[in-house]
């Protein structure tokens, strides 16, 4: 026990490394695990066949069937599965190798689309059951083609639905061991989102703040119990806004909050007011992390607290390895346990943090306090004016140069606002009514930018690059031309690395000239519900997202979220055949 800084990382490194094998390496795609096909050549009917995998099996029990527009669903009928009972889920019905469904239905001359809902899981290690997965199917008002296939999937509503006659066991629950794999990956990920760009000049501000603690253990306890809260409370609010809102029907996903341009403008004041605290223009209490302190009794609690709410809004939608796992499942596991795993996310986020404040032998290793921390400080503002210029710059590309002035006009009124603040502090407290007008000088120039519409002009594409477009991946995909799909956003900060290190180099561009490939790209910088779609088939909580189409692969292969080129050609080399 010399050493059990050491000993934990190597358990940590471990842990990592097993479930990444697990979780990546050993599971197949839903979509590859139960292929679903769908014949409508007879009118009002529509005749459903699943090819269910080795090793998978579908729990009758979580069929559902919804029609969507002028559609009225009718009978329902499924085949008689294997019954047992389940130590788990008590008496359930299951399919192996394949099944088949037949649902009756009418339609106007409009057609519609049928929604088909079903869960599944691997009966050998790793043992673990799939989210709930929906695919549509369109529904001819008459005729029909012989064989139509899935459009890009998106998660059910909270439309009337049909359940199959029999059905047994509701099979909402990932099983056993497979529940603490998912909270596992949450907390990996989220430990490892400590190395993502999003969250560096937060990691930058909670380091010199452990620093500054010095020696006095309680405060750096206290300190970091404050952000892990802040952190924790801020993944959950998130993650329960995400999940209502897409329960409600809203095509949203992880990193919502940055397509907003109220928020982004919001972030930018506050970041610049940090960054102005930093550098000693302005003072707020005793520091940057003192600038809650006026909020609680204990000095710094709120401080901390607050710059934990702040990682989570900047670091959230950068997608770290193994994060996604964990967030696919809970944004569409039952509310209990999405909760648990936004949970383990925060704790993961935060835990570095906590073991340098418990561990004395960590803590230790640390500079000692001195003057060299006013320096310290002052330097660790640029990378806040830094995240200032990302946060405008992405403002930018929503709502275009108005935007970008009504956020310079707020910050402007912020930084007035606080020096008024420090020069009032000798003034007669009614003259700090001052402030109200400049509070509201803040705000009406974010209202403003909220109402903005989004600028007219496309965004510009390489030329060899085409905007995505479902309808056109779905015949360059028939027609066997291999595609490149690649999901991004302007503030995604993982996608501009993997854009600028590896989709620009010319090891790339020649791949996808001798594979004569499509490059197909998506911008989620703003709402985009036909994106959302794409996003949700792929159970991607958010960007970035790269799939690879071919002749042998026409449901896709998803690639990594952080991408090398041996990693892209094997995919064009599985997609290909």
């Amino acid at each position: 026990m010399r050493r059990p800084g050491r000993w934990l990382g190597m358990l940590l490194l471990a842990t990592v490394s097993c479930l990444q094998a697990q979780g990546v390496e050993n599971l197949l795609p839903v979509t590859e695990a139960y292929r679903l096909s769908a014949d409508t050549s007879t009118p009002g009917v529509v005749k459903l066949h699943w090819v269910i995998a080795p090793d998978y099996y579908l729990y009758r029990g979580q069929m559902r069937f919804t029609g969507t527009g002028p559609v009225t669903l009718g009978t329902v009928t499924t085949a008689t599965g294997h019954r047992y009972r389940d130590a788990y889920l008590g008496e359930v019905e299951t399919y192996h190798v394949s099944t088949d469904a037949r649902v009756e239905y009418s339609a106007s001359a409009e057609g519609g689309e049928l929604v088909v809902r079903y869960q599944g899981c691997h009966e050998v290690d790793p043992k673990i059951c799939y989210p709930p997965h929906s695919q549509r199917f369109k529904l001819p008002p008459a005729k029909a083609a012989a064989m139509i296939v899935p459009a890009a999937g998106a998660a059910e509503g909270r439309s009337a639905s049909h359940d199959p006659e029999g059905a047994a066991g509701d099979g909402s629950a990932v099983k056993g061991d497979g529940f603490w794999l998912v909270m596992l990956l949450a907390v990996a990920g989220g430990m490892l989102l400590n190395l993502m760009p999003c969250v560096l000049p937060i990691l930058f501000l909670k380091l010199g703040g452990l620093i500054r603690h010095g020696g006095d253990r309680r405060r750096a306890i206290r300190s970091s119990l404050g952000y892990g809260l802040g952190v924790m409370t801020s993944f959950v609010a998130l993650g329960v806004l995400v999940i209502e809102l897409r329960h409600a029907g809203a095509a949203v996903g992880w990193g919502l909050q940055l397509q907003q341009p109220w928020l982004l403008g919001a972030l930018a004041c506050v970041m610049f007011a940090m960054g102005l605290a930093m550098s000693g223009i302005i003072e707020l209490g005793s520091g940057l992390a003192r600038l809650g302190d006026g909020l609680a009794r204990r000095p710094g609690v709120a401080g901390d607290f607050f710059s934990g709410v702040l990682a989570v809004v900047v670091a959230s939608p950068c997608t770290a390895p193994m994060m996604g796992t964990a967030l696919a499942y809970a944004l569409v596991a039952p509310l209990a346990q999405a909760l648990a795993v936004f949970v383990a996310l925060g704790f993961g986020l935060a835990l570095p943090y906590l073991l340098l404040s418990l561990w004395p032998g960590l803590s230790r290793r640390l500079p000692r306090p001195g003057r060299w921390m006013d320096t310290l400080k002052q330097l660790l503002a640029f990378p806040m004016y830094l995240s200032v210029i990302w946060l405008v710059w992405v403002l930018a590309r929503q709502r275009g140069a108005d935007a970008v002035a009504l956020a310079l006009l707020a910050m402007t009124a912020v930084a007035f606002g606080l020096w008024v603040w420090r020069r009032g502090r000798e003034w007669p407290r009614w003259r700090l009514l001052w402030l109200l007008p400049l509070g509201a000088a803040v705000v009406m120039p974010l209202v403003a930018v909220g109402r903005l519409a989004p600028p007219a002009v496309d965004q510009a594409l390489a030329s060899d690059e085409v905007a995505y477009d479902a309808a056109r991946l779905q015949k360059l995909v028939a027609a066997g031309t291999p595609v490149f799909v690649d999901m991004t956003a302007d503030w995604c900060i993982t996608c501009k690395a993997n854009e600028h290190v590896v989709l620009a180099a010319p090891a790339f561009r020649e791949l996808m000239r001798q594979s004569g490939a499509v490059y197909m790209k998506g911008d989620w910088t703003d709402v985009d519900p036909a994106i959302s779609r794409f996003l949700e088939h792929y159970h991607s909580p958010g960007v970035p997202l790269y799939v690879v189409f071919g002749p042998r692969r026409k449901d896709g292969v998803v690639l990594p979220t952080v991408l090398n080129m041996s990693v892209l050609a094997a995919a064009f080399k599985q997609a290909r055949g």
